[in-house]
């Protein structure tokens, strides 16, 4: 198994990626640079990963990426880990008008230590998202399932757009009783699998669905060799996930301008 920053550098990554990818299929503004990588986005949630600036130049970068947040007349969020660079960063981006939001969860487990055959609850089965009518009934339970009543379209229009064309990332639709209730990402990233977007629809929920997906999911990432999974857990998900098996290793800051 990998060392503690190493897997906390998978995660990072690979979190970035799934987004930047997302970002690249609708045609956003996309920055990827060993310094930043960003996305910034014509109808959805604009995110910037990864900081590694000096000391000696960090004001100046922050202030580039400040101005072109005013210039495109945008909302931005920054997530802070405990490997962006310089430490300071997070103070710092206080005075550029930034301001605490939440915290995520940036979690991984070992593939090995996942059983290979769970329960099903009664009536559920799970697919795989093949074609443009499937995706537009997935998103559909994705809003429905986290709850998104100011931006549904935005949501819907995002993944509408980037389709089904990345080989990178498989969508996923649980089923109970043939009526589609659960959402999951298996994402194809570098080094791990990532997990994104595992919802269950509020009448659905406390019957084991959401558990059933990301087990469903896991085997899934160990069929395509991966050795480890990724997500990031909110507060919430985050006693559902350490009792599948995933291991917290650091607290992702969200800071919003």
């Amino acid at each position: 198994m990998d060392t503690h920053q190493e897997i906390s550098s998978l995660i990072e990554y690979n979190t970035a990626e799934f987004f930047l990818n997302l970002g690249r299929l609708n045609g956003d503004e996309v920055r990827d640079t060993p310094e930043i990588k960003y996305i910034f986005a014509k109808n959805w949630f604009n995110r910037i990963f990864m900081a590694n600036f000096n000391e000696s130049n960090l004001s100046a970068n922050i202030e580039q990426i400040v101005s072109r947040i005013k210039k495109l007349n945008i909302s931005a969020s920054w997530y802070i880990t405990p490997q962006s660079h310089p430490a300071s960063l997070q103070n710092i981006l206080k005075d550029y008008s930034f301001t605490y939001k939440e915290n995520w969860n940036a979690m991984a487990v070992n593939l090995e230590n996942i059983p290979e055959s769970f329960n099903f609850p009664e009536g559920m089965e799970i697919k795989e998202v093949l074609n443009l009518d499937e995706l537009k009934t997935w998103t559909d339970i994705l809003v429905k399932s986290f709850e998104f009543p100011e931006i549904i379209q935005s949501y819907k229009k995002y993944f509408i757009n980037a389709g089904l064309e990345s080989p990178n990332s498989h969508y996923y639709l649980g089923f109970l009783n043939e009526k589609p209730v659960a959402t999951g990402i298996l994402f194809d990233g570098e080094g791990a699998a990532g997990l994104f977007y595992i919802g269950t629809v509020p009448k659905a929920r406390r019957k084991g669905i959401a558990k059933t997906m990301v087990y469903y999911l896991l085997n899934e990432a160990k069929n395509r060799g991966y050795p480890i999974s990724i997500l990031q857990a909110s507060e919430m998900g985050y006693p559902v996930y350490k009792k599948i098996g995933f291991k917290k290793y650091y607290t992702t800051k969200i800071y919003r301008r």
